[in-house]
């Protein structure tokens, strides 16, 4: 196993490609191997090398109730999206099905609107994605969150002040080892330089 790699799931229509572009930029040092999410995501990861697991979004999302002693680096992390939940999620319940419903009969507009929101940068934005795994991570989204009971050591969880998905406050009493990044929303890139900041402080 090696502790030079990092195994990401990335998030909802955002495609690995840009994902792991970002990644390398802010922790060069590593070698970043990223995948879609997707229902064999979590396998791939728990069988992986890499000597850290890394997710973004739902990617975090995907990893929080794994059984594996590998720290993780989990970026905008959620418990469950849904407001409702009172578990840090900021979405109505009635939003993601109105999603999900919008994605069904229009994708690329609904891909087009969450990239929007985000920041995502055009080039990879335009990247094609596969619409029965993006269903498929929009029916995660609406299912019971998961809390996990212990963190394996190690592990950075950080997030936006900012992030239009989440409520950051109630966030950090669900996962009390979250950092708030301030100024900072639900794009990945300023998520990741504050990850690679962390870590650093803490091997020095």
């Amino acid at each position: 196993m090696s502790g030079s790699r990092i195994f990401w799931i990335s998030g909802w229509s955002i495609p690995a490609t840009w994902l792991e572009n970002l990644a390398s930029a802010a922790m060069p040092d590593f070698r970043h191997d990223v995948i879609d999410p997707s229902p064999d995501a979590v396998a791939l990861a728990c069988r992986s090398e890499a000597g850290i697991l890394g997710g973004f979004s739902l990617g975090a999302h995907l990893l929080l109730g794994v059984d594996d002693p590998r720290p993780r680096i989990l970026l905008a992390p959620f418990a469950d999206l849904k407001a409702g939940a009172g578990l840090g999620g900021a979405v109505a319940t009635t939003q993601l099905r109105q999603q999900l419903r919008w994605f069904k009969r229009d994708p690329a507009a609904a891909i087009a609107d969450f990239r929007a929101r985000i920041g995502a940068d055009p080039p990879y934005a335009a990247e094609p994605c596969d619409p029965a795994l993006l269903a498929w991570g929009l029916e995660q989204m609406l299912a019971p969150g998961r809390v996990p009971s212990t963190w394996p050591a190690g592990t950075l969880a950080v997030a936006g002040d900012g992030d239009p998905l989440l409520a950051v406050e109630i966030l950090a009493r669900t996962l009390p080892s979250l950092h708030i990044v301030a100024a900072a929303g639900h794009h990945p890139e300023p998520l990741l330089a504050a990850a690679a900041k962390l870590r650093q402080s803490a091997s020095g």
